[in-house]
């Protein structure tokens, strides 16, 4: 070959292997650099979290440092419809390796209300899906925040971890709330999914250790709880479990723990006879099975406070308990105690003030005690757990037929939620020609107006 064509051949070797892959390797690094093609690999992975997560997803800004490693920050979830909040992460560290997955969350903050979605996000996008769980996942996170409509709670050491073993994924929840020892166990979650029966089975279980669990802040979702009062906490153990099917059937739950500082008045403020004061419920066990079957058994006591005289012939008539006094006026009670049993269908009351502390001479049967002296007693007999439906429901309440055949019909048959004009019925001979129970004495001002309103009579 000439000399000549050698020296050309060699010049387009140069260039079309080393100069011209330099020159596109060089400008690949310069488009990498503009802010057009940033901003098109972070909507790439939002897009791509999306799929994963089945929230809306936005991200301030990310950095790979290496092929497995992702630094998100200023992470938002929201809902796909409402774009409600979900969660809000300062900084997210991923790091995806071929024996374990990290993920290091700093300072995130969840909303309360929105619970459902952070629930469903972690049964459904993860313990549903053998491909995310193939190998284990660590999360951890520092001061992890609870953020309801009017409280939060701070989690100043959070750590989760989820691997599967025998086709059986197991995800474990450790935290400590704020202002607690460090060294102390927190709360532990761990919920299971069992893919070996057919259909899988759910369950999942909560120990609080020897700390107490606020429940104020998780009463935005839910709302049963913000009626125990914003001091009120839980210290015990609760489980539940649920097999999937075609129809959703309920949990099937176990509790046994002690709610306390529960505020009687707000429990108590909608119903037709109130109770002020502060108590604690123990709960030495409650089981609801999945085909409805009840078995509660547990105690209530409660210390100084004040009670309509209203509910004292309630007690009687609907609890079997026995009035040693009659009493016309509210009261103020010194001692509040009872041991109550609920199996299937039936119901048992039994005093307990004995057990409170300074009242161990009370008889062993007392309820209620007011000045030092007994004013409700139990006579300890099985009733119809239907009496406790009676006790508190309002004077002009009807009565429902319940059974299998009717269950159908309820949730459209309601009945009145207030006494229907010219429906009132006298309840007993004893009460022909009795005034009814319940009489507004005094209307609210509305509006402008500065005094209320005597009705008259």
């Amino acid at each position: 070959m000439h000399e000549r064509t050698t020296r050309a051949i060699a010049r387009w070797l140069f260039v079309g292997c080393c100069a011209l892959p330099t020159v596109l390797t060089m400008f690949a690094i310069l488009v990498t650099w503009t802010p057009w093609y940033h901003n098109r690999a972070r909507h790439a992975l939002e897009n791509h979290v999306e799929l994963l997560t089945g929230l809306h997803v936005q991200i301030g800004d990310f950095e790979r440092a290496d092929p497995s490693t992702w630094r998100l920050s200023d992470v938002r979830l929201a809902d796909p419809e409402t774009l409600r909040t979900v969660a809000k992460i300062r900084t997210v560290c991923w790091i995806a390796e071929s024996e374990n997955t990290v993920i290091r969350l700093s300072q995130p903050e969840i909303r309360v209300e929105m619970l459902d979605h952070v629930a469903s996000l972690v049964h459904d996008r993860f313990l549903c899906r053998p491909d995310l769980t193939s190998v284990p996942v660590r999360i951890a996170a520092d001061d992890v925040t609870l953020r309801g409509q009017s409280t939060a709670q701070t989690l100043q050491d959070f750590d989760t971890y989820l691997e599967t073993r025998d086709n059986v994924v197991w995800a474990t929840v450790r935290c400590i709330p704020a202002g607690q020892r460090p060294d102390s166990e927190g709360v532990m979650v761990e919920v299971t999914r069992d893919r070996s029966a057919s259909p899988p089975v759910t369950a999942w279980s909560l120990q609080t250790g020897e700390l107490r669990m606020p429940l104020d802040v998780i009463a935005d979702y839910f709302p049963f709880l913000g009626r125990l009062g914003s001091d009120a906490t839980f210290d015990g153990t609760m489980s539940a479990s649920r097999q999937d099917g075609v129809v959703a059937e309920p949990w099937a739950f176990s509790l046994a723990g002690r709610f306390r500082n529960i505020d009687l008045g707000q429990l108590t403020q909608d119903l037709p006879h109130r109770v002020t004061g502060r108590g604690d419920v123990s709960i030495d066990r409650c089981q609801l099975d999945r085909d409805g079957s009840v078995n509660v058994a547990g105690q209530l006591m409660a210390g100084e406070g004040w009670m309509s005289a209203s509910i004292l012939p309630r007690l009687a008539e609907d609890l079997g308990c026995e009035l040693t006094v009659p009493i016309e006026d509210d009261f103020g009670f010194d001692a509040l105690a009872l041991r109550f049993d609920l199996y299937a269908a039936q119901l048992r009351v039994e005093g307990a003030c004995r057990s409170i502390s300074g009242r161990e001479w009370l008889p062993s049967d007392v309820v209620v005690s007011a000045g030092g002296r007994p004013i409700v007693l139990s006579k300890g007999r099985w009733l119809p757990a239907t009496h406790l439906l009676r006790l508190v429901a309002p004077p002009h309440s009807v009565s429902v037929p319940i059974s299998g055949q009717t269950t159908g019909l309820l949730w459209l048959l309601r009945p009145p939620r207030h006494a229907m004009p010219g429906s009132v019925q006298p309840q007993s001979p004893v009460d022909v020609g009795a005034e009814p129970a319940a009489r507004i004495g005094r209307l609210q001002p509305w509006r402008e107006q500065s005094e209320p309103i005597s009705q008259p009579r």
